[in-house]
């Protein structure tokens, strides 16, 4: 199985031209989350910018679909990731 290690990996692997992706990864309390998101969406954002620099924790902030959200996955709990019809195990 190919493991995903920096957020680079992850960006080359989905795209950053907007295109849609699902993903599966475990939340911060245990339970696994299931999502379909993009990249690069500046929908909804106030123009203050993020108060950290998400990359260096190794986290991706991605905006979810269902909830017209944006929402930050740990690259480090990922479980598995679909894009243009491949599927990725992550160990």
């Amino acid at each position: 199985m190919k493991t995903i290690k920096t957020v680079q990996e992850f960006r080359e692997f989905v795209g950053e031209n907007g295109m849609l992706f699902s993903v599966s990864f475990i939340k911060d309390n245990g339970a696994e989350r299931k999502m379909v998101a993009r990249l690069g969406v500046h929908k909804y954002t106030k123009g203050k910018g993020m108060l950290y620099d998400a990359e260096s924790r190794n986290n991706i902030v991605v905006f979810s679909m269902k909830d017209k959200g944006y929402r930050t996955i740990n690259i480090d709990r990922l479980l598995k990731v679909k894009a243009f019809g491949v599927t990725l195990q992550v160990q």
